[in-house]
């Protein structure tokens, strides 16, 4: 081939993608380029052909070709010395190359840092980026000494041409510290590329994904999110960042969001096998994928599938894979070194129960067959058997049970089972357990069953349980619909207790105990009532406040908070929200007081509510309160409630959009397998929150993630707005093609809505602007005349005029002035489209000018005046440009 075939070969090689095929192309191309006279030409050839191994998945063999280039830089200086940067630039990149790969033995790698760094030195380059590789070299080899040393001697070195880029500097320099256990200062190098200071074609790809678990360590949560949503769309996808979706994926399982690293691992099944390129990245995504498959595995979940193969069948053979390149680096490095920091992070755990990232998935229940994970045996233990005795049972279910706890019947049951016989009185105390556990399901079996047990006790002469029983039964009466003989039943058993009591025979709290049925009767009868008179509801308040007294009186304070919470209640139906506040922060206190904090939820709770419109911060703190008292034994539909409650009222503050963002996500996770608008609505809050902080890459991503279900938690202004806002974010992301399909979307959704007039002409706009970016000039000018009409439809002169002035622009750069038109003669150049469609607006603002000369309107004649100037010159100047 000669000069001029192989620089057509070159050219058309270049458009080929980076694999095989290409490289061998270009090999030959080389061969070919060394038989001419032309050294330039095969220096430009070999350096694509580095370049193409490099990014082909082949970097072992790119010394053999620099070793050429080499040879004739040196040999033939004048002809390549064009060259001279990009030789250099593409030398410190194959050293990097040749040091993170296991192949290539020590020696080499350290004979070409040497070549480089004299060849820099030579030229007058900085050591600056040699430096840098020698410290990652070293740290690879466990020389965290020599590696800070050269590290340090970096940073101190002048820059200039040959260093990277500072964002990528900043990778280097965290890197760096956080191998040396450093978050702190890995983060603070980091921060310039993480804020958005920085950036460039690979950052923040790499500082967002390894900044994630370095910001979760540090408590920077909510910056821990951030970086995941806006990194992880960075890197989706794209094989030359397999490193930064490996830590996206560990990510998600040492968060509680393994549902979600399954579906991006699932997403990129087909990076688990080769062809991989670059060892090191391929290492990087394996550990991240195994981190989460053994996750799964410990939570039982070894039966999912991942791609075409459960995680149990998967984990081993990459677990093999890992331990094979870990061999390798080893067998290079000579040491160990280098696996038992990836043994490390392999097994790290979780270092959350959940961080919120507004992501849908959710793992399934384990299957039956499948048993999570047993850990390692523990060392035989000196200690007595730890395995309760019937007297311990016992006595935990009567403690259990004086404080109320909703686990005193499973306590009862444990003594049921405990396999030994049970004295007479334990027996009877199982019996009415078992007893109160059939009133949700059955509640005549269980009055039946009460009052079996009630004449146990009364044989037993236990007094005090068989009035509590018999008051249980009571209850359960007017729960089967028979409020007059449950009534009957009620006063009956507090007669027997008023003598029990004056005769010694009871407890105050039993004595007390025995007499709720009334009270709890007759506040269950307003209950079931909308809008019972108020004399009624005052009835009921007396009979509540002679037993609060009573509770007081005696101390008995479970007794005393439960009739603080039924007094809040009832001063609620009576509009008294002073009394109602005083008795549920009363009711909360006194629960808390007692050891029953779980039961001041509900008063918390309510009182949240109640102070949300006065007082929002005070309603965030109480709902957050309820949240902590509840803790595991708050019921998942009311955790829900609360954290949708924190939500609304954070949202009410101002300049709290970040922990708004929070709150939201928790709340949507609390919400998911609950009720799917409630998860949905708090997703698209948290995203709105994102979008008012100007966080566009944050909002976008959970916008996108729920955007497709937007239509079941809203309905169509709504889900207009909703769209609208994501097509902001968009367009600051730069993705105008798709935000011009939300602005389309949403001003469809209102187009006959006449309440939304100005929010369709608003949309129409908002699509124009964003299909004029994205080049789709017939479809931007048609949206133009669109929002024009809308605006005039609406009487707004500035909007409407401002839409068809860009019209008129859009019409006059499609113009050819090359075109002499129909006739052949040359087209005056105000006659062109441009400038006919921009003197029509002209004519329109001189018209409303005569019957009202407005400020706006005058303002907007100047500027139509002025553009329409803008457009002729360029004409004049295109033909005087021909003539020429």
């Amino acid at each position: 081939m000669n000069v001029t075939d192989i620089r057509a070969a070159l050219d058309a090689i270049s458009d080929l993608p980076r694999d095989q095929v290409k490289i061998e192309r270009l090999e030959r191309l080389a061969a070919d380029a060394r038989t001419t006279d032309d050294r330039a030409l095969e220096g430009e050839v070999l350096l694509a052909l580095i370049e193409a191994q490099e990014f082909g998945g082949e970097p072992d063999r790119m010394p053999v070709a620099f070793g050429r280039l080499l040879r004739i830089f040196d040999d033939f200086p004048d002809q390549l010395g064009e060259q001279a940067d990009a030789i250099h630039w593409q030398l410190k990149w194959m050293t990097y190359n040749l040091l993170v790969s296991p192949a290539v033995p020590l020696e080499t790698t350290y004979r070409w840092l040497d070549e480089l760094q004299s060849r820099y030195r030579q030229h007058g380059h900085s050591v600056r980026p040699i430096l840098v590789l020698r410290s990652r070299l070293a740290g690879d080899l466990g020389d965290h000494r020599a590696a800070s040393a050269a590290m340090e001697a970096s940073l101190s070195a002048p820059r200039d041409e040959m260093a990277d880029c500072d964002a990528c500097e900043r990778n280097d320099w965290g890197t760096w510290r956080a191998a040396m256990g450093d978050d702190a200062g890995a983060l603070e190098h980091w921060a310039p590329v993480i804020d958005g200071e920085l950036s460039c074609a690979e950052e923040p790809h790499h500082v967002l994904a390894k900044a994630l678990l370095p910001l979760v360590r540090t408590g920077r949560l909510d910056d821990a999110r951030g970086a995941y949503l806006r990194g992880y769309p960075l890197v989706r996808r794209a094989t030359n960042l397999r490193s930064p979706v490996g830590y996206h994926i560990e990510f998600c399982a040492l968060t509680g969001n393994e549902a979600r690293g399954l579906e991006i691992l699932t997403e990129h099944t087909s990076w688990l096998t080769g062809p991989y390129g670059d060892v090191s990245q391929q290492l990087d995504f394996l550990s991240g994928a195994v981190v989460l498959l053994r996750r799964l595995a410990a939570l039982g979940h070894g039966d999912l599938p991942v791609g075409g193969r459960s995680v149990d069948e998967l984990l081993a053979p990459l677990e093999r894979e890992i331990a094979d390149v870990c061999a390798r680096y080893d067998a290079r490095n000579g040491s160990t070194v280098f696996s038992e920091r990836v043994a490390a992070r392999l097994a790290r755990d979780p270092l959350l129960d959940r961080l919120p990232l507004g992501a849908s998935a959710v793992l399934p229940r384990p299957s039956a067959g499948s048993v999570p994970a047993t850990p390692p045996p523990a060392e035989p233990s000196t200690e007595p058997s730890t395995v309760p005795t019937l007297d311990e049972l016992v006595a935990e279910a009567r403690r259990l049970s004086a404080i109320w706890h909703p686990h005193a019947d499973n306590a009862w049951r444990r003594v049921a089972e405990a396999g030994e016989p049970l004295p007479e009185q334990v027996a009877a105390e199982v019996a009415g357990a078992e007893a109160r556990a059939l009133v949700a399901g059955d509640p005549a079996a269980a009055h039946e069953a009460l009052l079996a047990a009630a004449e146990r006790f009364a044989a037993l002469d236990d007094q005090a349980a068989a009035l509590r029983t018999r008051a249980g039964a009571a209850l359960t009466r007017f729960h089967m619909g028979d409020p007059a003989v449950a009534g009957e039943l009620a006063r009956a058993v507090s007669a027997d207790a008023d003598d029990a009591y004056a005769a010694g025979k009871l407890t105050p709290e039993d004595y007390l105990t025995a007499r709720r049925a009334v009270p709890a009767i007759a506040m269950g009868a307003l209950a079931g009532r909308e809008d019972p008179p108020r004399a009624e509801v005052e009835a009921v308040v007396v009979l509540l406040e002679a037993e609060h007294t009573l509770a007081l009186k005696h101390g008995v304070a479970l007794r005393a908070a439960a009739y603080e919470d039924m007094l809040a209640r009832l001063r609620y139906r009576l509009s008294d929200l002073e009394g109602a506040r005083a008795h549920l922060a009363a009711a909360a206190a006194r629960f808390a007081e007692a050891g029953a904090s779980w039961h001041a939820v509900d008063p918390l709770h309510m009182l949240a509510g109640i102070t949300l419109d006065e007082d929002p911060k005070e309603a965030e703190k109480l709902a957050g309160q309820a949240i902590e008292h509840g803790g595991a034994l708050l019921a998942p539909d009311q955790a829900a409630q609360l954290s949708s409650l924190i939500v609304d009222a954070i949202s009410r503050q101002p300049e709290r959009e970040l922990d708004l963002v929070g709150a939201a996500l928790a709340a949507a996770a609390r919400w998911q397998g609950i009720s799917e608008p409630d998860t949905l609505h708090n997703t698209f809050t948290a995203a709105r929150a994102y979008h008012a902080l100007d966080r566009p890459a944050e909002a976008a991503a959970l916008f996108e993630e729920v955007m497709p279900k937007v239509e079941i938690p809203y309905a169509p202004p709504m889900v207009a707005m909703t769209r609208a806002q994501f097509g902001e974010c968009l367009r600051e992301l730069g993705r105008h093609r798709d935000a011009a399909e939300q602005f389309v979307e949403a001003a469809r959704l209102v187009q006959d809505d006449p309440d939304n007039a100005r929010t369709h002409a608003e949309l129409a706009w908002s699509a124009a602007l964003a299909l004029e970016y994205a080049e789709e000039t017939p479809q931007a000018l048609a949206a133009y005349r669109r929002a024009a009409e809308l605006w005039g439809d609406l009487g707004e002169v500035v909007p409407r005029v401002r839409c068809l002035r860009s019209a008129a622009w859009l019409i006059h750069w499609e113009d050819d002035p090359g075109d002499p038109g129909d006739s052949g003669d040359p087209i005056d150049p105000m006659e062109r489209p441009g400038p006919v469609a921009m003197r029509a607006v002209l004519a329109e603002l001189e018209s409303l000018a005569e019957q009202d000369a407005s400020e706006e309107v005058m303002a907007e004649l100047a500027t139509t005046r002025e553009q329409l100037e803008y457009m002729i010159p360029d004409d004049e100047n295109d033909e005087d440009e021909d003539d020429d």
